[in-house]
């Protein structure tokens, strides 16, 4: 099976994080992945809507009998986006041949709640790095004062990710250590916060493995990644309950609000132990990638065995016509 992803890697961000764990699974699978859009290929992969309308209809028009699959990160709108990005995802989806959502909550998200995908498809959760993300390994060489320390993991400087509520948390319990992993530019200067700053992911799993539980305000998640990390890492997850948290955590943490903070993590601490083997046994099982990314291989099969959603007519019709609209 040759495969297309014609997206150019970046750094961070869950999305390319995801796109390279892909390429690397179906390359050590005896699958092929090209980048080029005007290459032979089987399927064309993209994520929400990194991939537009226009070039998706120049890669039918090298190959006419290609699959379209999308993979859906949720609405950009409940991310806080006001640009038009969920019209491009819509435009894009029109298209797909097969459309995977990571979560209930994302399709939920998509389909309900702002209607922005048509088709239905598989929810397939994001797969983790068990191997990488382990209770064994080096930790922080750091000197902690506190005696219970929580992890705080963001690339992206949005304020749904919940940073303002995880300062005000370490304000009021000075007794409790935060290790703050990634972007915190406006963190405050507390004796209690340990900022950490943008680490690879080598250095993240060292970062997670040094603390007693993972805390995330983050709302409307998709699927966080960070979170699945955690859970890997034996930790337990003190979680604000909204998108796919609770869905994700299932019962390897407790739900969490600025007001209960204390409460809750110490009620969790009471049974660390027990919720940190829990929180491994879910990652290895509920996210292992041979059972993640073996069900998205699995489903692009049968994407490739089905007919297109879209008749050859319609394809060439739109190949060509919206091309003559663009200029293109």
């Amino acid at each position: 099976m040759r495969v297309c992803i014609p997206i150019e890697f970046k750094p961070q961000g869950g999305g390319h994080y995801f796109l390279r764990f892909l390429k690397d699974y179906l390359e050590a699978s005896g699958w092929e992945v090209v980048h080029a859009l005007e290459a032979d290929y089987d399927l064309l992969f993209t994520n929400h809507w990194m991939v537009t309308r226009i070039d998706i209809l120049r890669a039918i028009r090298y190959n006419p009998n290609v699959r379209i699959v999308q993979r859906i990160d949720g609405a950009a709108q409940d991310y806080g986006r006001k640009d038009n990005a969920d019209d491009r995802q819509r435009a894009v989806n029109r298209l797909a041949d097969l459309t995977i959502f990571q979560s209930a909550y994302c399709r939920y998200a998509t389909r309900e709640k702002f209607p922005v995908i048509g088709q239905d498809g598989p929810i397939i959760h994001n797969p983790v790095n068990g191997e990488l993300f382990s209770p064994e390994g080096p930790r922080l060489a750091q000197d902690f004062a506190q005696d219970v320390l929580v992890a705080c993991t963001t690339w992206s400087t949005n304020p749904l990710k919940g940073a303002a509520s995880v300062y005000q948390v370490a304000r009021e319990n000075p007794e409790v250590g935060f290790v703050l992993c990634g972007r915190y530019p406006d963190a405050p200067d507390l004796p209690n916060i340990y900022p950490q700053g943008v680490l690879d992911r080598r250095q993240l799993a060292t970062a997670l493995r040094s603390v007693d539980a993972l805390l995330t305000f983050s709302q409307n998640e998709a699927c966080p990644n960070h979170v699945i990390e955690a859970l890997s890492s034996g930790l337990p997850v003190l979680y604000i309950d909204s998108g796919a948290m609770a869905e994700v955590v299932g019962d390897c943490g407790l739900p969490v609000m600025v007001e209960n903070f204390p409460q809750q993590l110490a009620h969790l601490m009471t049974e660390q132990e027990q919720l940190a083997a829990c929180a491994r046994q879910r990652a290895l099982t509920a996210f292992h990638p041979d059972f993640i990314l073996g069900r998205y291989m699995d489903e692009m099969v049968q994407a490739v065995e089905r007919p297109p959603t879209l008749s050859p007519e319609e394809r060439i019709w739109l190949a060509w016509h919206e091309f003559a609209i663009v200029g293109r």
